[in-house]
């Protein structure tokens, strides 16, 4: 189908949809079951006609079993809004199978919206490329794949938490929004742009795409370590005392994360490029209730 996504994956991906947490509450009419009652063809109940009532939805079977007037009461379908935030910043072209595989989260999130009839925006943060506004329906899911596909990384030096900040508006109040990051700069700025979104009552996944060596580097030697970000360079001895020090900052650096998405009801899932796309897909996300049928 896209050479983000092959064929296989695709078809896969037509049993299952992006779940939310969330009561859906979008104006427009979609395939999201909403507690509310509509005007949806799935029956809910019948309650007693009051004045004011749409006639056309008096039960008249029922009327001739009880004498009473009763209308019929259907479930409200409506669309579910879903912004997907793509990081764009230099950390994340580390190696291109991190960039890919970024890409490919995005790619598959979007399929699974525009497949369900839900409404999708696509924010490139920190990228020259333009944000994908919103657009819904499975005729838009070539044109939405290609232009992830040609997002390109930026050549700036600000922290991907600091942009995240400046592209909030681009999500709707209530929306389910997916943020596709390695999440390795300070987390001030993150936590910032994390409250706002909660305060517009937004539903908020973090996926946290790596590499096996960010988590288990296995350098040996003096070694030139560069900042993709800032080019600010380093020289390291690195020794085995030195990569188990790496290795539990990494760790604290990501639980810190965490702690923070559990206490505010987040969640965040670390990725890496290790694990097959659709094992992150349909086990891992699956798992967290991310993704179901």
């Amino acid at each position: 189908m896209h050479t983000l996504l092959s064929p296989a994956l695709a078809n896969r991906l037509t049993a299952f949809r992006l779940t939310s947490k969330r009561v859906v509450r979008g104006g427009h009419k979609g395939e999201r079951r909403s507690p509310r009652l509509g005007s949806s063809l799935e029956f809910s109940d019948y309650r007693l006609y009051s004045p004011g009532d749409d006639l056309r939805q008096i039960d008249w079977n029922t009327y001739a079993r009880t004498q009473k007037y009763y209308v019929k009461r259907f479930l409200d379908e409506q669309e579910l809004s879903v912004s997907i935030y793509l990081d764009c910043t230099k950390s994340m072209g580390m190696k291109q199978e991190k960039w890919t595989r970024a890409k490919e989260f995005a790619a598959a999130f979007a399929f699974l919206a525009l497949t369900n009839s839900d409404r999708l925006s696509v924010v490139p943060v920190a990228s020259p490329t333009d944000v994908y506004p919103y657009t819904k329906g499975k005729a838009m899911t070539k044109r939405v794949l290609q232009f992830i596909e040609r997002v390109s990384l930026t050549d700036g030096k600000e922290a991907f938490g600091e942009h995240l900040a400046k592209n909030l508006h681009q999500s709707r109040k209530g929306s389910l929004n997916l943020i596709i990051s390695d999440f390795l700069d300070d987390p001030t700025a993150l936590f910032a742009a994390l409250k706002k979104m909660q305060a517009r009552h937004q539903q908020v996944l973090l996926i946290q795409v790596v590499l096996p060596e960010e988590v288990n580097p296995d350098y040996l030697g003096d070694l030139q370590l560069v900042d993709l970000e800032t080019a600010e360079q380093r020289d390291v001895a690195m020794s085995p005392k030195v990569i188990n020090n790496y290795k539990q900052l990494f760790e604290a650096h990501t639980q810190s994360i965490k702690s923070f998405c559990r206490q505010r009801g987040m969640d965040l899932l670390t990725c890496p490029t290790s694990d097959s796309l659709e094992q992150s897909l349909f086990s891992s996300m699956m798992r967290q209730g991310w993704i179901g049928r």
